[in-house]
């Protein structure tokens, strides 16, 4: 889990958040999957947490993010290993999903894990066994699978990105973690959790802090407001946190300007045509994982051009929501 993800209380009282809270408790108690979607930052591995805690369940809760791991060393961190099953295997490994047993599974990123490995996991899911590395026979363990996404599945599985089993599967009930940004009257509440009640924020900092866009949600927010801390003198006022945001390198009002969001465009696109529109071949020159490659290419409008094309074909819009509000740009 993060940092922070032993504070697990679900913070504030927008309609969101309580209606979050609600589902949260509904949920935990049943043995069904779960499938959490928001933005980065947003708090999706707290949620995860929190269904872990009122569950019931008596083993431990385990985080696997799958963009962290290779593919070479994905079944062995996932399904372990018996002594000398390779060459340096010294002694055993129990592997993710035996430490889960009894327990909960926490699948963080889970739109990164590349299609030959969802076959694997798929079937893990499904029946509880698998067979560790080396091993003459199968292992079994109960948990229960808990997923995390910043993407929408359902739009990989249509792109043939991510197998429609495998999201079905996972999808036995969805949780959906709002942005900051339509939550803005929780962050009183939030400040008050981070700082403690001791610490005091002036009006005209709180006013600051409730006109930004926040495109890194909470997890921005709480970095913001510890970084105030240290600028401040006494209490923290709107001083401490435009020092805070410089500090940061770039501004929330100019994180996402026109000419920024160009030139990242641009960019990517040059990247992408020396790469032939080879994306892994783009992501791996640019030093970022294959999910985040796709996430800058959908927040940019850009797709992989048909055969015999030239230039990228533009979502024109691909920054509005169903409900026609423009969404502000996620982070990477």
């Amino acid at each position: 889990m993060s940092e922070h993800a032993s504070d697990v209380a679900l913070v504030g009282e927008s309609a969101p958040m309580r209606e979050l809270r609600a589902l949260v408790a509904r949920v935990a108690p049943t043995k069904l999957p779960v499938l959490i979607e928001g933005p980065t930052g947003s708090g999706k591995e707290l949620v995860a947490a929190q269904l872990h805690r009122a569950s019931g369940r008596t083993g431990a809760l385990v985080a696997f993010n799958v963009c962290a791991i290779g593919e070479s060393m994905f079944e062995d961190a996932l399904f372990g290993h018996v002594r000398g099953a390779y060459t340096g295997a010294i002694g055993e490994s129990m592997g993710f999903l035996r430490e889960a047993n009894g327990g909960t599974a926490f699948f963080d990123e889970i739109s990164g894990l590349p299609l030959p490995l969802q076959a694997k996991l798929l079937r893990a899911i499904e029946t509880g066994v698998f067979r560790p590395i080396g091993a003459a026979r199968d292992a079994r363990s109960d948990f229960r699978p808990i997923a995390a996404t910043n993407d929408d599945l359902s739009e990989l599985v249509r792109e043939g990105r991510f197998r429609a089993d495998l999201w079905h599967r996972l999808s036995g009930v969805v949780l959906r973690v709002a942005a900051l940004v339509d939550r803005i009257d929780d962050i009183p509440l939030l400040a008050r959790h981070f700082l403690g009640a001791a610490a005091r924020v002036t009006d005209d900092a709180m006013a600051s802090l409730t006109s930004r866009a926040w495109p890194g949600n909470v997890r921005e927010l709480r970095q913001v407001l510890e970084a105030a801390r240290v600028f401040s003198h006494g209490s923290i006022d709107s001083a401490a946190i435009e020092a805070a945001i410089a500090n940061r390198g770039t501004s929330a009002s100019n994180a996402n300007s026109p000419a920024r969001s160009l030139a990242e465009r641009s960019e990517l696109v040059a990247v992408l045509e020396s790469a032939a529109w080879d994306t892994s071949r783009a992501a791996s020159e640019l030093g970022i994982h294959r999910a985040t490659m796709y996430r800058r290419m959908k927040r940019h409008g850009i797709e992989v051009p048909a055969l015999g094309a030239t230039s990228p074909v533009c979502r024109a819009d691909s920054s509005r929501r169903r409900d026609g509000r423009r969404m502000p740009a996620p982070p990477s």
